[in-house]
């Protein structure tokens, strides 16, 4: 369903305001949008594998060697965690980590060949799900959609 002049009706983006509306909450429709695209990402990666941490892990890595401190910013993530991810991840020869040239109290990981190739993998199942979700949608709706998401991300950063 599409809105138009006629039936769009503003909607409150105040949880405490008596006009709120759940069903039409930004945060609402976010999140099941994230739930659905993970839960069709575990699917999709099982059979390889791979989790959704260990995709998202890898294509931040892609970009060259990261600290686990800027892998857990950018995935938005506990330090704790994305350690123990890309302590398994090495154990399964997916990535290396060493000391950080710049730093030397940070570990920094390193995706190695056949992590590459792990997400070369990967890459093929996510396109597909990808493609089914944008289906219909065009570009610049979607550069819509991508600027107001950095914008909300910019405002709850800390």
């Amino acid at each position: 369903m599409s809105l138009t002049a006629e039936t769009y009706q503003p909607v409150s983006d105040d949880p405490a305001s008596e006009d709120f509306q759940f069903e039409r909450w930004p945060f609402y429709h976010l999140a099941r949008l994230v739930n659905i695209y993970h839960l069709r990402l575990e699917r999709a990666l099982k059979p390889l594998g791979v989790d959704v941490p260990r995709w998202r892990i890898l294509t931040i890595l892609l970009a060259g060697p990261t600290t686990i401190t800027r892998i857990a910013d950018k995935a938005v993530s506990k330090v704790s965690t994305v350690a123990k991810i890309v302590q398994r991840m090495s154990a399964d020869g997916l990535v290396e980590t060493r000391t950080s040239a710049e730093d030397a109290r940070s570990t920094e990981a390193v995706i190695t060949a056949a992590g590459r190739a792990m997400l070369a993998q990967v890459r093929s199942k996510v396109s597909k799900i990808s493609k089914e979700a944008f289906a219909g949608i065009p570009p610049a709706e979607l550069e819509v959609l991508v600027d107001a998401a950095r914008r909300i991300h910019s405002n709850l950063v800390v």
